[in-house]
């Protein structure tokens, strides 16, 4: 099987930015040999044609209908090592439910089968929302669904972030990591390592249905846990430092 790994995602600039750069990528930090494709479409628009029944698995659907390119000798399930899927929550759309989205989340579960799904909560900003660093404010920082309508997340998160999007440096992404693990630990009541991703969603809809609002919340640095923890947690250390240990006591 090829060692690569294949990271689906939603939009065509900001995920490619946030995860592909060389020099600043995130998965530049664990050193994972990557390609990103751009479906370009809600998550919904994913599940309806996948749920066709046409392709076996997500790869031959994206090859024969996204144009995805692989060696025509290699066989699709063994194209990759990894798949990770990377889409909004979006609540908004016109084709999401509750159940839908639990549906998506039961179905990509398990990244060296179908590909595993990462939530962004609301959208791909989350990962910049960051007031200073560290924010001792992250762990209670929540969005209201008005708020989610047309640009007015996005206007929220320029207008607040302390982080230049062109500029992120590996400390900003240990920094980004960190709290948005720690984040995931303390909104799923987890003591342990463990990243629960149903629970996180469970978490969400709870907070929606009551609240009208969720949590912010950027799941998709968390592949770097997922991808290897060990060295994630290796590289947190070094370039946090003190810093590690008061953002994991939080």
């Amino acid at each position: 099987m090829n060692s690569k790994v294949l990271l689906i995602v939603e939009g065509e600039k900001e995920e490619p930015r946030i995860l592909g750069s060389e020099s600043h990528g995130l998965l530049s930090l664990i050193g994972a040999k990557y390609e990103i494709v751009s479906f370009s479409n809600p998550i919904y628009e994913l599940y309806d044609a996948y749920q066709k029944g046409e392709y076996d698995d997500l790869v031959s659907y994206l090859r024969y209908e996204k144009g995805l390119k692989i060696d025509p000798n290699i066989l699709s399930k063994n194209a990759f090592s990894a798949i990770y899927l990377i889409f909004d929550f979006e609540p908004h759309d016109h084709k999401y439910s509750d159940e839908k989205i639990k549906k998506l989340l039961q179905l990509f579960n398990n990244e060296t089968e179908l590909g595993k799904l990462y939530i962004n909560y609301p959208m791909v900003e989350a990962y910049y929302h960051l007031e200073t660093l560290p924010d001792p404010n992250y762990n209670n920082r929540t969005i209201s669904l008005e708020e989610l309508n047309g640009k007015k997340y996005k206007r929220i998160v320029n207008l607040s972030t302390c982080l230049k999007k062109n500029k992120i440096t590996k400390k900003d992404m240990c920094y980004i990591i960190m709290h948005n693990y720690n984040k995931s630990k303390l909104i799923t009541h987890k003591k342990n390592n463990d990243i629960n991703y149903m629970d996180i969603l469970n978490s969400q809809l709870k907070l929606k249905n009551k609240e009208n609002k969720i949590y912010v919340l950027s799941t998709f640095p968390l592949i770097t846990f997922d991808y290897n923890y060990e060295k994630t947690i290796e590289i947190l250390k070094l370039k946090l430092k003190d810093n590690y240990l008061e953002i994991d006591n939080n």
